[in-house]
Formats: C-alpha cells, structure tokens, sequence
C-alpha cells in the first residue's frame, strides 16, 4: 500500500505551506521502490494574505524530481521522415553534423541552427515556403534516459516556411501527470457498531477525518433531525444536539469523544438504554466543506532514478521536485524544491544500470571471422570442414558430402540423394504425383499397391484392402461381436384365420438371444406378419402369423435374414 504524503503549495509565492506533510517546511525523505500517495493542494493568498483553496476546475499537475530539463551526456538519437530514418546523431551534434544527417532522408531543403540558449536545441526551418515537415525522432542509444521532444514552431502556408524544434531533455527520474481530484466518499462516516438488547445499549461510532476542515453535519433519527451540528465541535454538543430530537429526549443519548480527535461514540442510554431501537440514525454530511486535494499514486522505481544513484555513487541524492500546473493550456511552475531520496533499505537488485550496448569497429569485425582454414571455416572456398580437413558442406556449390568429400546430397536445382533424384522403394519421383486423393498419390509414389475395392460395404472394402483380416464376421452395432446373413427359401402354405406356422433356418454363426432381421420378398400375402428368433445355435426360427379370420396362402419365397451378435 503507497505511503500518504499531502504537499501544501502556496502558488502565490511558490513555495512549501509548513502542513501536511512538510509542518517543518521540508518534506520527508523518499526511499527508492517505495510507493507514495502524493496529494497536492494548490492555494493562493487572497487581498488580506490569507491563504484560499486555489479553483483547479479544467486544470491538470504535473510533478517531475530529479533530471528536469537536464541534458543527455552521452549517446546518439536518430530523426524519422517519411518512414525514413537517418544514421545515428551524437548527443552534442553540431548544426552542420545535424544538417548533414538531415539531408540524406529530407534532401538539402533545409536550414539547421541552434535554438534559442538551451544547449541540445535545434531549429529546422524548410528552404521554400508552404512545404510541410513533419520529422520524428528516436532516443537511440542517449544516456541517461532522455527523450527527443520535436515541436512544430511554424506550419506551412504562402509565402511561411515551416519551422520545427528539435530539443534533447533528459527525463526526470521520477515523473507523473495522472493527478485526480481526491474523493470524498467515507471522510465523514455514520456506522452502527452494536444493536440494542436486554443486556446492551444501541450504539454507533461518528467519524470525522481530517480532510473534513469545516461546514457541518445533521443527524437524523428517523423523520426528525438536529440542528447543524460544526464540524469539530466537542462531545456535549452533539448530546445536546441529539437530545433536542423528538422521540430520543433529554439524557436519553451519550455521546464519548474517542482517543483520536474526530471519533464520536453515540450510545442510547437511559430510557432508551439496553432496548433494540428500531428507528435508524442516520447521517447528513452535505453541509460539510472538504479540503481540496489532487492525487496521484507515485512508484519511486525508474532505470533514471536508478542512474542517478550510479552517478552519485552516494547512498541519498538531493534532486530537484517540480510541480506544474496547467491553466487554460498555459503551464505555470508552482514548486521547485529540493528532496532526498535515499537507497531502499533491502535491494531487489543492482543500482548501477545495465552496461549499454558496445559497438564494434570494422577491423574488429573483421578479425571475429577466420578468414581461411583448412579445418573449419573456409570463407574462400565457401565450405565448413570437418577435423580431418574434408569439406563436409559446400554451401558454394550448394552440397553436403560425406567423409571422402563426395557430394551424397545437392540442394542446387532441386534436392537430389547421391547426385540422382529421390525415390522409395525404386519408385522414382521426377514430378508431383498425378493422384487427387491420398491413396493414389501413395501408389503413385511406390510406398502402396493398392486396387479399389468393388464391394459395396466398408467391412468389404476394408478386407479387400488388407486393413482387417478376411473370413472374420464384423458386428455391425455398437459393441456386437459378428453379424451373418443368408437367403433361405421358405414355404409357409395355408395358413389359417388367427393361425400361424414355424419353419427352421439354418443360420451359421446363430446363437441363441441374439438379434434377428428379417427380409422379406418382393411380394407376400397382404395381413401375414413374418419375423425371425434364434431359439438354439445355428438355427433361426421363422413364423408366419395370420391375424386375419380367413385363411391364407403363403407361397414359396426368398427371405433374407441376418444375425447380430448380441
């Protein structure tokens, strides 16, 4: 949770208010990586000296320490036109180093000179009028941590030749511009801590806190209320308040100032002591008069604040705080003053910035690499030997060999094993296969010898293709373990009015329970009812049932039925 630190600044003068966090005149000292809550309130003396909540409406804070418009000591940045971007600039380029950079992305239509008495300030002035610029720019490599500001100074139009600022500034080491108003809500707070009983009294605590600064509170119970009660009045006042109310009465309410200033505990004693009171107190804080704060949560963990402690290389620096206010789009600085920042107490790591990046010259660059040798990298011959000094890749002739040197893959043309084109198993492939599905293009590479089956079930085709064994009866349903079929020919002959008739059926494969369909001919008997049940192995029992009165005759006829294993 950050630490509360509240800043009292009187703009007027510009300077430190001796309150809040600074009773002394000076602020506390800060610790690196520690969190902080800064609230900042802007006042101004009015025409007797006394100080008076500044309006901040539509205005914006800006609080910068350490490194505040401070220059880069080292480094390069870069500019950017048009998706184009320049070789590196040093830090302190002259106008003609700049000019020079310039030229190579904008072409020479430009003027490049100093910028007013800031160092590391540039102004880029187009040679011909209405011609737009519009430069951007990278930090690159400047060190500490700085930031290329490039401002339009004058936009284009007849006869006005654009201009652009061009400015180094070395980022503050801690830096924030996300100040809001500081709420309100719960500073002056009503909570009921107990109910009433048989054994204890109604009470509830009253807290004021200190950014309630005057104004005052009404208390209600329920339909009735007290006068204004102000804001910092003493533990006798409220009880007079209170027991001035109808239906709470005199010495019926206690009111106790607690150990901080600002709690209040109410209780109901008396006659309305050890009793549940179901009428409600209830609080009306909209007379209060609040202090006027803008805050922002503020981490002290940066690379510059980091920087700053290795340049020093002392345990506390002494930067400068800043704080901007913005007004109607114009900035005014209400506060520069100095403040210590020492190293935190337990480090999560090194103080000291990472190294920056090295460079390395072209002669450098050019030793890094063998230039020739029999064992290893031969760059005049393009190839990597192996320890005995036999080139093992070529990558000049686009070959990889073996231990002899010989070339037993080439990627030149097309890739190709021992100089001939690949193949599987002595099928060659000099083209794409012509198959439009997998199984074809497999046979046509050599790795399948496959005929299409004809049969019209996937069991078939699966024997046919050597997937699953032949001369094995498949199940056809979830979890059965075979399905037969045969045609049989049946003759059920007259059969009469509400009659039926069996015949058997040898079925291969039948066992008893399992589950019987039944084909039936292309033509039959009109009411005659034909099923099947296997009663005992190998057999399959038909019957055909007349629920008719009169008899009928059914004839010879091929009947399909087929078995699942059940």
């Amino acid at each position: 949770m950050a630490q509360s630190l509240d800043i009292y600044i009187d703009t007027t003068n510009g300077n430190l208010v001796a309150a809040g966090s600074a009773r002394d005149g000076t602020l506390k000292t800060f610790t690196r990586n520690d969190s902080y809550n800064i609230r900042v309130r802007l006042q101004e003396r009015d025409s007797n000296g006394f100080l008076r909540d500044l309006d901040t409406t539509g205005s914006s804070l800006k609080l910068g320490i350490g490194g505040i418009d401070a220059d880069p000591i080292d480094g390069q940045f870069k500019l950017i036109l048009n998706a184009v971007t320049s070789t590196a600039i040093s830090f302190n380029a002259t106008t003609a180093q700049l000019y020079n950079a310039i030229s190579a992305i904008a072409g020479t239509g430009v003027l490049v000179t100093t910028y007013g008495s800031e160092q590391y300030a540039y102004l880029i002035t187009s040679a011909t009028a209405n011609s737009a610029m519009s430069f951007g720019a990278s930090a690159f490599t400047l060190f500490p941590t700085t930031s290329v500001i490039v401002n339009t100074r004058r936009f284009p139009a007849p006869s006005v030749n654009a201009q652009q600022i061009i400015k180094l500034v070395r980022n503050p080491a801690v830096y924030a511009d996300t100040f809001v108003a500081s709420p309100t809500a719960g500073v002056v707070s009503l909570t009921n801590i107990q109910d009433g009983s048989a054994t204890q009294n109604e009470t509830y605590s009253l807290a004021v806190g200190p950014d309630a600064e005057g104004g005052s509170v009404i208390l209600n119970f329920g339909a009735n209320s007290t006068t204004a009660i102000p804001i910092g009045s003493n533990a006798a006042s409220f009880a007079e308040a209170l027991s001035s109310v109808t239906g709470i009465g005199s010495g019926n309410i206690s009111v106790d100032l607690g150990n901080n200033a600002g709690n209040y505990s109410i209780s109901f004693v008396r006659a309305l002591g050890s009793t549940a009171i179901t009428t409600p107190l209830t609080l009306d804080a909209s007379g209060v008069i609040f202090g006027k704060f803008l805050q922002s949560v503020v981490t002290f963990a940066t690379a510059e604040l980091d920087e700053l402690f290795a340049e020093q290389g002392t345990n506390t620096v002494t930067p400068t705080l800043e704080i901007e206010l913005v007004q109607a789009g114009s900035p005014k600085t209400v506060l520069q003053t100095d403040v210590t920042i020492r190293r935190d107490l337990i480090s999560t790591g090194s103080a000291v910035p990472a190294a920056q990046a090295s460079y390395l010259t072209a002669s450098e660059s050019y030793a890094a690499f063998v230039a020739n040798s029999t064992t290893g990298v031969n760059s005049l011959a393009r190839g990597l030997a192996d320890s005995s000094a036999v080139t093992s890749v070529a990558f000049g002739s686009r070959t990889l060999n073996n231990s002899s040197g010989t070339a037993v893959v080439s990627y030149g043309a097309g890739l190709s094993f021992a100089n001939t084109p690949m193949g599987f198993y002595g099928a060659t492939v000099t083209a794409k296969p012509s198959g439009v599905n997998i199984v074809s293009g497999l046979t046509n590479l050599g790795l399948l010898s496959y005929t299409q089956p004809t049969a019209v079930n996937v069991v078939s085709g699966l024997i046919n293709t050597g997937l699953i064994a032949s001369g094995v009866s498949y199940g056809v349903l979830p979890q059965s373990p075979y399905t037969v079929t045969t045609l049989a020919s049946v003759t059920f002959g007259t059969v009469a009015g509400n009659d039926q008739h069996y015949r058997d059926v040898v079925v291969t494969g039948a066992a008893v329970n399992d589950i019987v369909l039944v084909g039936l001919p292309s033509a039959i008997s009109a009411g005659a009812v034909i099923q099947g049940v296997a009663y005992k192995a190998n057999t399959v029992c038909l019957s055909c049932v007349n629920a008719d009165s009169v008899s009928r005759d059914v004839n010879t006829a091929t009947y399909r039925i087929t078995v699942i294993g059940y």
